[in-house]
């Protein structure tokens, strides 16, 4: 009992002093010192003290309500809030407080009670964490977080707290999501008024969650600050992006721009790194859009879904979600939710068809498996139900789904019909979507993916039966996607799909066209169809002639028979289009002879030709048993019946190739034989001569010979007409019948061959080249097949040819040849009809022994310098070659039934060779000629000659003067020459294989001998467009390498193998050039160099990449043609080749050098077998040479070796990765020697900087096998750092120096490059590898590069790597610490800012390791250099280094904290300037970061404080006195009274001490700091003994008696605070002093000397003194000295009434205040008993007073003043009122009245208020 008594008699002391209290500061200082024990004694158990405590709290909150300025004690509450032993009584009620007085804290002290709130929510109630975290919530964007990562993710000590953590970020997400409109003031109400009402709870939160944000109410405005600091403190990296997703998302959609557009900008920052494909990151996403799906939560936890303004921004971020990220079902319920929901609108909905889209490409299968039914109705439903804008990609997206799961539609037929059906309808946008939609969803149908199920139910019918529906809509699109299904769906052998997409080839769209035309051949290029050529995987499988030609029969006549749809071509009816028809046709044509080998090309062949009796020997086969059922005659009759509807090229080609080759068929065209010799007088030339071939065959295989002769004759009558058209044919018709007449029977009518011969003739010499074309071939035929039935006739003699002599005289065969060398002569003729007079020559030879087979010899030589034409020139070499040959040539067979090899001459005697003897002679000296006509025609013609003639003995003769002749055509300009010659070469070596020959080339090849060429006047020394090439003979130069390269095999003879395959020109490609058959002899050459590959393949490889143009093409033929698979070997030689290119890098010829490179570059990526460590052994010597050739005097070849190098770095990295084990580890130790050695110390840069970026790629990949090097390469890698600088930053940092701020930002710039530098990350990733072991080599060598580099990135990545050096190892350093202080001090006081600042950070860190004594040092030097050199330069570093000390070592600062915070104390007192403000800000930083607070840092370092600042005050610099005066000013302010009186009183003396002397710039702060003492310590300095305050006093006035009228302010303001504080009477000084200078301010004139901005500011320090000299007035006025009230008191106020009117209105506001202190100190008002002279003495001064009041309230708007005066008048009023003075206080009221009605006007809160307090008084 005694116990709870005395409790109670303290609860009633404490409620005593708690009614006592006056005012705001007594009631805030009794709370903070009994609030938090009175609390603690709720917990008592006596139930009257319990009572005792609750009337004291309601006591409490009744005065704490009415006055929102007093402070609670906070941190006390929180230690108590978080006592465990503390009851939750008491928990409950500090709670109370806690929420009342956070609050009302200053901003920044609130900031800094964040973390211990946080701190304090362990193991606490939901309810206080959530009202708890609301107070903090507001403050976190103004938060200040650390830079640093690790203390980043320790911030707060979340981590340690997942609990809070999550409450946390649930609060802040709330937050987040209030609506601004929920703070509408109707809500509260409504809550207010029944329990019963249901919340219209906000999108994604719960009835609790609002609740829980809205327990406090806040303005729009207020919420839009805390969601933007909300997003501010998510983005500073505390949390993972995944945590902080989903808030950045929900405050991407938040209605005020501000906050949105910053949420965008993190969101755009952090969503790009998140793991989309985790579910942990797209479930908070899932919750928000849904709301809560479980029913077992409970009503007021559950979430509603989110509106559409966040479900747009939700599903935006959900369409990144990937693999796992997807949550079934919840994803599809998403979709079902946005299509058919009711918070959705169609940006949503296509928000989530994207969505859908992303579910079926990156879902798993197996989960995608489960919904795809239900997605495919949910698509289906939107194409029925949907928007129209939103079906394009609904149909897309089903493409889609179909395509990734082709079993879901494989059997659904309706939804194809739907997608072609739809299409058709669409308009043309939503046609396109449909169409992409329908390309993917018929990959679903393909009859491969279920070949079981591919006909399961006739369902390849069904299919065919819709799409034949859809290949002849209306709708091009509809008709190209039937033509993709046809080749999509049916397997390639179905008859019906190919027969549709014949017919779809011959529409009139050329998309549809093009695609049918693609199915059918692979192709849509109509000259790239050749089936003969394609690759076995690629091959074009072509369905059976005999299905296909009989289903396309029985699908004609149908069409005939309906006559519907049939096409009118002139009179005749077709079942398909021309095209079409024409289409079908050339396929049948493939299909049927698609097994043979022949040219499988679209273009039918031109019938008889080499591959004729192949196809004829297969078609009578197939024609053994003929009917009209047969396929064969099908396809006839089909050909029929276009020939004769539309005769074009295709069709008669056919009916050629099939009458032709099956001479039986001719009876199928009997009937038709007289339209056929119509066609001989077609208008298309390629009609009539295809026409005559026909034409010809019928009528020999049905007419007698007497019919013959008959048609015969009557086309010689048709020739003679006047119609170039009949004559033409006619012409062409007579030469075919006859060759096929003679082919098939020997026995010739010499008269019908003779009456022919000279009936075409004449036209010969027509004018007409159509014509004489037509009489060449036709004689050339005739001659082909027999020997002419004419007279020999005799060579022309020299002179003029009679011209009378072929009217007169019969034809002879020398008449023919003269006509036909005439036309090729003739340079106005075309080279078609020169080549086919050539020809007509050559054939005339082979029909029989022809007598003047040398004058045709002679006449074609003779047109060698006159033709240019190289198709001329191959065909006169075949006429050359004929005319040797004679009937031994292959021309003389049935081109029909005979192959040119199974050729055999029906004579039995020999050859003969006077003529090839002659030709030769004349060739080769045709040869010598210098005429590049005469050069290219010879080497062609020599060419054909060996080629077809090479055995025969005038050949074997001269072998060797072949070959010279050959060697020199090598060395023409002409590339075809050039060509020519190596073939001839390789021919005549492959028919003789003389060693003679090859000895003598080779010889030739090496010496590089050559004759002199003549040069004449038909000389061209340069071919067209040739001129300004080199003319050096480059090609020899091919031939040169070739010829070493066939050496070094010691197989000489493979020269020739080399340079048949060097040079294989595009000639040989054409049709004249294929009859040489080069083609088939270079695959001969590649197999006989096979044999010696393990020697040819290295050089062979390298020479590929020979930078000479022509060695390039050529060694790439024979690279092509040798390796088949450049992969494989390549594999299979790679040391060699590897071997090789290392021994030529460093080749003495550039060329030799650059092709190395070159080759390196595609060699050492490797083959799918061979990898950069097959080359591992080579890796010092390839470096080694390679940087030779990065040095390289040849630019070309130094860019191809720096090239190489990056690729070599690039694949060496790649080889040393962690991951390749012990092959790794031996790379690492091959390359990093060379390039530590050799690399990073090269003088050259590109070799210094490819071996930088090498060994910091190597960092990331090789691991801990760096350890060895470190000591040398991290100092490299440092130095390198400043050596790859920019040089412009540099520069222009050094252009800046005169603008300190300008160059400080730039020199920033160029620390944090050095700092971010590959070659500085490289050193932190190397650091992770090193131990103590490697600090004794490597410290020397960083200190030495620290102390002698100018650079300053080397100097920056330095500093950095000392400080990544301490983080790593930490105690390690400890030996080495002493040398690396040293420098990091030294480099404090270097010029450059950014120096200093990464050398203090560096210091910051090294101090963990640094002996007690360094340290000591340390200090001690950082405060001599403060205090001895005043310079804002080393002054920074001082303050720099001590911040890095707090952050990185805050222990250490803690333990000399009483050092270092009293220097820092001082320092933040510095003078403010541009200047010095960066580094007061730091230094204001310092010590709100290491000190406890203000107040209790100085009370805990007084003495060390004060001995700084005497030591400060008594320098003889005036700004350290001045800077000492600061900081004594604010010691005095915070201790106030609770100063020891030593250290107060000997602060005292010094300032007044300093006070003495002259004045000087900053003297004013020892005044401000005298004047702050003596207030702040008022009540202990009059007690005080040992103080005179007489000399305080005198020692101000003194000053104020100072002329310079700034200090004389400053002065007389401390004056007056001073005696007003102290209470001494001075008045009569002071006055005496204001009296001066109110009489001197009236009395001075300004000055004529000075300018106006100076007179200007005169005037207003003027009004300044003047307003000070009132106020120390007011100050002054002494209120317990009645003798000198007595005095001044009238005075006083009489003086008032004179000066208010004649001063400005701020001297009024001064002179106004002053009145109102004297007014509140005037004795004659407190005084009850007042003598007469006293009263009189009152009035008057009343009067006065009253006067004073109504000049200054008559002033209007002029709010200050009116206030002020409105003050006195109440101050006088309550005192009169007090003392019952009722006369005066009704004159007062009296006067306030008459003034009333003006001031009522007058709106400014401050007066209106003061107004109604004085109506209350008058009242």
């Amino acid at each position: 009992m005694a116990a709870a008594a005395d409790e109670l008699m303290l609860l009633e002391r404490v409620f005593l002093r708690l009614g006592s209290a006056e005012t705001d500061e007594q009631l805030q200082n009794i709370l903070c010192k009994f609030l938090p024990p009175v609390l603690l004694k709720l917990s008592s158990q006596q139930e009257g003290v319990r009572k005792k405590v609750m009337e004291l709290l309601i006591h409490v909150n009744r005065r704490l309500k009415s006055r929102p300025q007093v402070q609670l004690p906070i941190e006390a509450l929180l230690t108590q809030y978080q006592d465990p032993s503390a009851t939750s009584f008491v928990t409950n009620f500090t709670i109370i407080y806690l929420k009342t007085g956070f609050p009302r804290l200053t901003l920044d002290k609130q900031i800094e009670l964040v973390p211990i709130v946080i701190n304090a929510l362990d193991n606490k109630p939901q309810s206080h964490i959530d009202g708890l975290l609301l107070l903090i919530v507001p403050l976190l964007g103004k938060v200040k977080i650390p830079t640093e990562p690790e203390k980043k993710l320790n911030f707060f000590g979340l981590n340690e707290r997942p609990h809070i953590r999550i409450q946390l970020l649930e609060i802040l997400l709330d937050m987040i999501l209030l609506p601004y409109s929920a703070l509408s003031p109707q809500a509260v109400d409504n809550e207010n008024q029944s329990n019963n009402v249901t919340l219209p709870v906000p999108p994604c939160m719960s009835e609790t969650s609002y609740k829980r944000v809205t327990s406090t109410t806040m303005k729009p405005e207020a919420l839009e600050e805390i969601k933007l600091g909300i997003v501010k403190f998510l983005g500073q990296g505390i949390f993972s992006n995944e945590e902080i997703l989903a808030h950045l998302v929900v405050a991407a959609s938040d209605t005020r721009f501000s906050v949105a557009n910053l949420a965008d900008t993190e969101l755009k920052r952090v969503i790009g790194s998140v793991d989309w494909s985790l579910p942990q990151t797209s479930l908070p996403l899932y919750d928000l859009f849904s709301g809560t799906i479980l029913k077992s939560v409970k009503p007021e936890l559950k979430k509603t879904s989110a509106n559409t303004r966040i479900r747009l921004k939700l599903l935006t971020a959900l369409c990144r979600v990937t693999d796992n990220g997807f949550i079934f079902p919840r994803c599809v319920h998403i979709i079902l939710d946005s299509f058919f929901g009711a918070n959705t609108n169609t940006r949503l909905k296509t928000l989530a068809l994207n969505f859908a889209g992303n579910i079926i490409r990156y879902a798993s299968e197996e989960s995608l498996k489960q919904v795809d039914i239900t997605l495919l109705k949910v698509l289906g439903r939107l194409i029925s139900e949907g928007e129209e804008v939103l079906h394009g990609q609904t149909y897309v997206t089903i493409g889609m789904l179909a395509h990734r799961l082709p079993k879901t539609v494989y059997h659904s037929d309706e939804l194809l019909e739907t997608f072609f059906s739809n299409m058709e309808n669409a308009n043309q946008e939503l046609k396109l979507q449909i169409r992409e939609g329908l390309l993917n969803l018929i990959l679903a149908y393909k009859y491969d993916i279920f070949p079981e199920e591919c006909n399961k139910d006739d369902r390849l019918n069904r299919l065919f039966l819709l799409i034949k529906s859809k290949i002849v809509s209306e709708e091009p699109m509809v008709r190209f996607a039937a033509a993709r299904t046809l080749a999509t769906i049916f397997p390639p052998d179905h008859v019906p799909s190919k027969y549709l997409l014949l017919t779809a080839t011959g529409d009139n769209k050329d998309e549809v066209s093009t695609e049918a035309f693609k199915a059918l051949y692979g192709t849509n290029r109509k000259n790239d169809v050749d089936l003969s050529r394609e690759k076995i995987k690629n091959k074009v499988i072509m369905p059976s002639f005999e299905e296909i030609t009989k289903y396309i029969h029985g699908e004609a006549e149908s069409t005939m028979k309906a006559k519907k749809h049939c096409f009118s071509v002139g009179s005749h009816l077709l079942p398909f289009s021309v095209t079409t028809y024409t289409e079908i046709l050339v396929y049948l044509r493939l299909c049927l002879i698609k097994d043979l080998d022949v040219p499988l090309a679209r273009d039918v062949l031109k019938h008889p030709c080499e591959y004729t009796p192949k196809i004829a020997s297969f078609l009578q086969e197939k024609s053994a048993e003929l009917s009209d059922e047969s396929s064969i005659i099908q396809y006839v009759n089909l050909v029929r019946n276009l020939m004769v509807a539309n005769p074009a090229p295709e069709p008669l080609c056919c009916m050629v190739e099939l009458v032709g080759c099956v001479p039986n068929l001719h009876q199928y065209l009997l009937n038709n034989f007289q339209w056929v010799k119509d066609q001989l007088s077609a208008i298309k030339e390629e009609i009539r001569e295809i026409s005559s071939l026909l034409y010809s065959i019928i009528l020999t295989c049905s007419a007698n010979d007497v019919d013959l002769a008959t048609e015969v004759k009557d086309l010689i009558s048709q020739a003679n007409t006047k119609t170039l058209e009949k004559q033409h044919g006619a012409l062409l018709a007579v030469g075919r019948c006859l060759e096929l007449k003679l082919s098939m029977n020997r026995k010739q009518n010499s008269d019908l061959v003779k009456l022919c011969i000279e009936s075409l003739v004449p036209f010969l010499k027509h004018q007409n080249a159509l014509l004489v074309s037509a009489a060449c071939t036709s004689i050339g035929l005739i001659g082909r097949v027999c020997d002419l039935p004419l007279e020999d006739g005799k060579p022309k003699e020299n002179g003029s040819p009679d011209a009378k002599k072929m009217a007169i005289d019969t034809v002879t065969k020398m008449d023919i040849i003269n006509e036909l060398l005439d036309v090729m002569n003739n340079t106005k003729l075309s080279p078609k009809v020169r080549e086919k007079a050539a020809r007509s020559l050559g054939l005339l030879c082979v029909g029989g022994k022809f007598p003047h087979s040398r004058e045709v010899l002679q006449g074609l030589l003779n047109t060698a310098k006159e033709t240019k034409d190289i198709e001329v020139h191959f065909t006169i070499g075949e006429s050359l070659v004929m005319c040797c040959q004679g009937i031994w040539s292959p021309e003389a067979r049935n081109p029909w039934t005979t192959l040119p090899k199974d050729y055999i001459p029906l004579v039995s005697e020999p050859q003969a060779d006077d003529s090839l003897e002659w030709l030769l002679g004349e060739l080769l000296s045709l040869a010598q000629q210098s005429h590049p006509n005469s050069k290219q025609a010879s080497a062609i013609w020599l060419l054909a000659v060996i080629k077809c003639c090479g055995e025969r003995e005038p050949i074997t003769k001269r072998l060797k003067q072949l070959q010279n002749v050959f060697m020199g055509f090598l060395s023409e300009n002409n590339d075809i020459i050039q060509d020519v010659a190596s073939k001839g070469l390789c021919v005549v070596y492959d028919t003789y294989k003389s060693e003679e020959l090859l000895q003598a080339l080779v010889k030739q090849l090496t010496s590089g001998s050559r004759q002199v060429a003549a040069v004449t006047s038909d000389t061209k020394l340069f071919e067209e467009g040739q001129l300004g090439q080199s003319p050096t003979g480059g090609n020899l130069t091919t031939y040169k390498e070739l010829c070493s390269l066939a050496s070094d095999l010691n197989k000489p003879d493979l020269i020739y193998q080399f340079m048949h395959l060097a040079n294989h020109n595009a000639i040989w490609n054409s049709k004249k050039g294929a009859a040489f058959g080069f083609s088939t002899i270079a695959e001969k050459c590649g197999e006989d160099l096979k044999a010696f590959l393990p020697t040819i393949i290295p050089k062979l490889y390298r020479y590929q990449y020979d930078p000479t143009p022509n060695i390039q093409a050529s060694m790439h033929n024979i690279w092509r043609v040798l390796v088949p698979e450049p992969g494989k070997i390549i594999d299979e030689y790679y040391h060699e080749i590897l071997v090789d290119l290392l021994a030529n890098i460093n080749s003495h010829q550039y060329r030799v050098r650059q092709s190395c490179c070159l080759a390196l570059q595609d060699f050492l990526k490797g083959s799918s077998n061979r990898s950069i460590h097959d080359a591992v052994d080579h890796m010092d010597e390839l470096w080694s040479k390679l940087f030779r050739v990065m040095d390289d005097h040849h630019e070309q070849t130094r860019i191809t070796a720096n090239r190489t190098a990056r690729i070599l770095s690039k694949l060496c990295i790649r080889g040393c990765d962690i991951s390749q084990g012990k092959a790794g580890v031996k790379m690492v130790e091959a390359i990093l020697p060379v390039l530590l050695n050799n690399g990073i110390t090269n003088s050259v840069a590109e070799i210094r900087l490819v071996s930088l970026q090498t060994v910091s790629e190597l960092v990331k990949s090789a691991g801990k096998q760096l350890k060895p090097f470190l000591p040398k390469l991290i100092p490299a890698l440092l130095q390198a750092t400043g050596e790859l600088e920019s040089s412009r930053l540099s520069y222009l940092s050094t252009r800046l120096g005169a603008q300190s701020e300008a160059q400080e930002a730039v020199d920033e710039a160029r620390a944090s490059i050095a700092k971010s530098h590959f070659t500085t990350e490289t050193v932190s990733k190397s650091l992770q590898f090193a131990d103590a072991s490697i600090l004794e080599e490597l410290i020397p060598k960083i200190v030495d590069l620290v102390k002698t580099s100018v650079g300053l990135g080397t100097r920056i990545a330095c500093a950095h790597f000392i400080t990544l050096l301490v983080v790593q190892m930490g105690q390690d350093v400890q030996p080495y610490t002493g040398k690396l202080l040293a420098v990091l001090v030294n480099g404090l006081t270097d010029r450059n800012s950014a120096i200093r600042k990464h050398n203090a950070t560096a210091i910051g860190h090294l101090v963990s390791t640094a002996k007690d004594s360094s340290l000591e040092k340390l200090f001690a030097k950082l405060q001599n250099w403060y205090f001895e050199r005043e310079d804002d330069s080393i002054r920074s570093a001082c303050a720099l280094t001590i911040q890095s000390v707090g952050i990185h070592n805050q222990e250490i600062l803690k333990s000399y904290a009483e050092v270092i915070l009293p220097l820092v104390f001082f320092a933040m007192h510095a003078e403010k300037t541009p200047e010095t403000e960066k580094t007061l800000e730091i230094w204001n930083e310092i010590w709100s970061e290491q000190s406890p607070g203000t107040e209790t840092g100085i009370r805990q370092n007084l003495k060390n404080i004060c001995d700084i600042l005497k030591t400060a005050l008594e320098s003889p610099s005036w700004t350290m006195k001045a800077q000492a005066a600061n900081a004594v000013s604010t010691v005095a302010n915070k201790l106030g009274s609770s100063m020891d009186a030593t250290h107060r009183n000997s602060l005292i003396e010094i300032l007044l001490a300093g006070l003495s002397g002259r004045t000087w710039n900053g003297k004013d702060k020892l005044l401000k700091a005298l004047a702050s003492i003596c207030s702040s310590c008022q009540d202990a300095i009059k007690v005080d003994t040992e103080i005179n305050t007489s000399n305080i006093v005198e020692a101000v006035l003194k000053e104020s008696k100072k002329e310079e009228i700034t200090y004389k302010i400053v002065a007389l303001q401390s004056l007056g605070e001073i005696v007003s504080s102290l209470q001494i009477d001075k008045f009569e000084d002071v006055y005496t002093i204001i009296q001066t200078i109110l009489t001197d301010q009236n009395s001075k004139d300004e000055s004529d000397d000075i300018s106006g901005e100076e007179a200007n500011k005169n005037r207003e320090n003027k009004i300044k003194l003047k307003e000070t000299a009132y106020d120390t007035l007011g100050k002054a006025w002494p209120s317990n000295s009645k003798s000198t009230q007595e005095k001044y008191r009238e005075l006083i106020a009489e003086h008032t009434v004179q000066c208010l009117p004649t001063n400005t209105r701020s001297v009024q506001v001064s002179i106004v205040g002053a009145l109102y202190a004297f007014v509140d100190k005037l004795l004659l008002l407190s005084e009850d008993n007042l003598t007469d002279a006293e009263k009189g003495s009152l009035d008057i001064i009343i009067k006065d007073v009253l006067k004073s009041v109504q000049c200054a309230l008559s002033v209007g708007k002029h709010t200050r003043l009116r206030k002020e005066a409105l003050n006195v008048v109440f101050c006088l009023g309550t005192k009169l009122k007090d003392k019952n003075r009722h006369q005066e206080f009704d004159n007062l009221s009296k006067v306030f009245m008459e003034l009333l009605p003006e001031i009522a006007n007058d709106n400014t809160p401050e007066v209106k208020s003061r107004v109604t307090d004085i109506k209350k008084m008058f009242s």
